[in-house]
């Protein structure tokens, strides 16, 4: 592993600390920022539950993998675009991060990130994922 690279975690290993902004793995195949939170009871329930935010994923169940958000590679996107295919990580105005694909959508004359979630300021090459895992 290369001294400072960020790495997949599993969530059955540890988890981050609580309010940490991390890259989170979700059950649909897609990777964001996210924050572990505890939530209050409701309900029946008789614990506090630590679960990601603002989503409310289960660690375990929801959430398999975690990493720490890479603080270096950022490509701004007027300057360098990623090759067509490319899985990559995305960043808007307000720094919410999402996984993408670049490429030309169906009647499209751009190329653009999808699934389209905003418009996209900064990409980083998508860091490897742990075995096994496939996005979308």
């Amino acid at each position: 592993m290369e001294e400072n690279k960020p790495w997949w975690v599993s969530t059955k290993d540890f988890l981050p600390d609580e309010g940490e902004k991390v890259l989170i793995i979700t059950k649909f195949g897609v990777v964001q920022d996210s924050a572990l939170r505890t939530y209050l009871p409701t309900g029946r329930q008789k614990i506090w539950p630590v679960l990601f935010s603002p989503d409310a994923y289960k660690p375990n169940e929801d959430v398999k993998w975690w990493m720490p958000i890479p603080e270096d590679g950022w490509h701004d996107i007027k300057e360098e675009t990623p090759m067509e295919g490319d899985i990559a990580l995305t960043m808007g105005m307000y720094g919410r991060i999402f996984s993408g694909v670049w490429k030309k959508p169906c009647g499209a004359t751009e190329f653009m990130f999808m699934p389209y979630v905003w418009d996209v300021f900064f990409w980083h090459e998508m860091p490897e994922l742990p075995r096994g895992v496939k996005l979308f």
